[in-house]
């Protein structure tokens, strides 16, 4: 996310023009081209460059010669982290969309306790029918952003 200063500082390192931010706080949120309220994503190619690596400077016969990459520095590698899960029975795999994150835009959604408990009632239902119910349920909450989901059952 771009309110970590660690992600705000890997954006700014490609940033082709350090007059003006690649991440501002726009909004009551930090935002990747002053727009999106994430740092890496799978969509939003606009935010990413193009004909090259999510982001990376062209280089070769492809470089500009004026030292301008496009793109805002959204990449799509993940943030990679090792949990234990003790009791665990769904992973779940979401956009933004969701969740309730009216503060980074898109207006209302599911928290995570309203994830939880709507998967914890449904723990034998069918992965795929019960994600497209989330996708709804958090649509019926008030999402206006893009809202996807992907249900893994661990147990």
């Amino acid at each position: 996310m771009p309110d970590q200063e660690a992600e705000r500082d890997r954006i700014e390192r490609e940033n082709p023009n350090k007059r003006l931010p690649l991440v501002r706080y726009v909004g009551g949120t930090w935002r990747v081209g002053g727009l999106l309220a994430l740092s890496r994503a799978f969509g939003d190619a606009y935010l990413k460059g193009s004909l090259q690596y999510e982001g990376v400077a062209l280089t070769g016969s492809l470089a500009r010669t004026d030292g301008y990459s496009p793109g805002f520095g959204v990449t799509a590698e993940p943030d990679v982290y090792d949990v234990s899960c003790k009791d665990a029975a769904w992973v779940v795999v979401a956009s933004d969309g969701l969740f309730n994150e009216e503060v980074r835009g898109g207006g209302g959604g599911l928290t995570n306790e309203e994830v939880a408990e709507f998967l914890g009632d449904n723990l034998n239902a069918d992965p795929n029918e019960l994600a497209a119910d989330l996708v709804d349920a958090a649509v019926e909450a008030g999402s206006t952003d893009d809202v996807t989901c992907c249900l893994v059952r661990i147990k």
